[in-house]
């Protein structure tokens, strides 16, 4: 009985020690727990946007055909829209200035910027006949002059297309008319083979032109080649040469993409690529973003404009919200929707009386698929002696033309397979919905981490009571006495 009050006495005396040490240890492994818990969050979310962005690149191993044409990019207005959006833009500034005359002492100078114009040298028929032609996203015809042509060639430039003398040339009598925000051209359907940088793609249609209006006779190109969707094609239902393509090549090309690799050297050629995405330019990351339907023709949903929604546009503390972009690489500058634009240019005005600098302009962000796209003032202002020249334009339509100030700064990839397009991965906009599911999870993970906790020690705390009334091992009294009697000889 002694003996086993003496060990009580001995574990009471233990346990509160224990206990201290076991709370401790709960408290570094709930931490523990809980960083390993944000680590893991962390890596997956990391991994996740990996695979998100780059799932293109899972192939990485295979050996996928690659089409190239190289392409210039020359400043001149653009012979489809470029004299038309100037004038749309000369008009209302006019009205602006009248308007806001006396409003503000600062006024706003605007940059009479050409155009990014994209051309390169494509071949038709065989023997091959050179072109030189401009890539247009806002259209989905190829159109060449016929040497039937009589006022195509004003300037006695450009080259024409010699039918009879090609061995797969296919002539109809189907008349086509092409109009253009600014011109318009005749002709009639053709096929023939089509050579591409290194591709060659047969039977693609094309419009043989016999007569056009200005601005196309005094141009520096000979024709257009459309990028755009069949939507825009004319007839309704024409097979466009992106369709071609893609149906030629369906089988080897790993990505139905393009884009402009352009070199900041304007004297450099660059390179229109076909069938991968340049992944070299998307170091963060790839977003893909859904292009919107519009109207055919037909009056039937289609594809037609590289256009997608933009979730908000601020600047200055203002936030639109139901804006539509068209990502198009041959406007040079940001063409915004009148009511739009004046509050834009309201916001300059007033930042522009405290400092003339483009740096101080306001920051113009565009989120687009959840992610913001930031332009500074120098990104769409140019500074000259004495102020800053803006590359913002205004006209009369409720789009946004989101022209090369925006491609400058942020690559696109054009996917005409799946109907959308690659940006990087931008700044996340955390809206107040995301902001709650944040505050939400982490409102989870606490019960969870402390309820772990407690049920750990509990477990901890009975195990340490199980071994505290385990009666300890007897010594032998024999075992006792000899060892009593051997220290008494050695003090001896």
């Amino acid at each position: 009985m002694e003996s086993l009050r003496q060990l009580r006495g001995v574990t009471q005396d233990s346990d509160p020690a224990r206990v201290r040490s076991a709370r401790g240890l709960l408290v570094l492994g709930a931490v523990g727990g809980f960083l390993v818990a944000c680590c893991t969050g962390l890596v997956g979310m990391l991994v996740g946007r990996y695979l998100a962005g780059n799932g293109n690149a899972k192939s990485s191993t295979l050996d996928p055909v690659v089409l190239s044409l190289p392409v210039m990019r020359a400043s001149a207005p653009h012979p489809l829209a470029g004299r038309v959006r100037q004038r749309e833009h000369d008009r209302f500034f006019s009205r602006y200035m009248r308007l806001q005359k006396g409003t503000f002492p600062t006024e706003i100078d605007i940059k009479n910027q050409d155009d990014a114009v994209y051309y390169g040298v494509i071949g038709l028929g065989r023997p091959a006949q050179q072109f030189r032609v401009v890539f247009d996203t806002g259209s989905a015809n190829l159109w060449v002059p016929s040497e039937e042509c009589v006022n195509c060639d004003s300037m006695k430039i450009h080259n024409k297309f010699d039918g009879p003398s090609s061995s797969t040339y296919e002539h109809s009598r189907f008349a086509v008319e092409l109009a253009y925000a600014t011109g318009s051209c005749k002709g009639f359907l053709a096929r023939d083979r089509l050579n591409f940088g290194n591709a060659t793609v047969e039977k693609v249609p094309f419009v043989e032109v016999f007569q056009v209006s200005a601005p196309f006779p005094a141009s520096d190109f000979d024709g257009i080649f459309g990028l755009g969707f069949a939507g825009l094609a004319t007839p309704p239902g024409l097979v466009t040469p992106l369709d071609l393509m893609l149906k030629t090549y369906s089988g080897r090309l790993r990505e139905k993409v393009f884009s402009f690799l352009m070199s900041n050297d304007p004297s450099v050629p660059g390179e229109l690529r076909f069938g991968q995405v340049p992944m070299e330019r998307y170091s963060e990351g790839l977003r893909w973003i859904d292009v919107l339907k519009d109207v055919d023709a037909a009056g039937q949903p289609a594809y037609r404009f590289w256009a997608v929604s933009m979730d908000t546009v601020s600047f200055a503390g203002k936030k639109l919200t139901g804006r539509v972009g068209l990502l198009d690489s041959g406007a040079s500058c940001l063409v915004l929707p009148e009511k739009d634009a004046s509050l834009f240019y309201d916001a300059v005005r007033e930042a522009q009386q405290h400092d003339a600098r483009c740096s101080a302009l306001p920051k113009l962000t565009l989120t687009i698929g959840g992610q913001d796209y930031v332009l500074t003032g120098d990104d769409y202002g140019f500074q000259q002696l004495g102020g800053c020249q803006l590359c913002v334009q205004a006209r009369e339509d409720r789009t946004w033309i989101i022209g090369d100030v925006f491609h400058r700064k942020f690559p696109v990839t054009y996917d005409f397979g799946a109907h959308r397009i690659g940006l990087p991965l931008g700044r996340h906009h955390w809206t107040y919905t995301s902001l709650v599911l944040s505050f939400m999870a982490v409102a989870l993970c606490v019960p969870l981490l402390v309820t772990f906790g407690k049920v750990y020690h509990r477990r901890y705390a009975r195990r340490l009571t199980t071994r505290g009334t385990e009666a300890p091992a007897t010594r032998d009294p024999a075992c006792e006495l000899s060892h009593s009697h051997r220290s008494g000889e050695r003090l001896r």
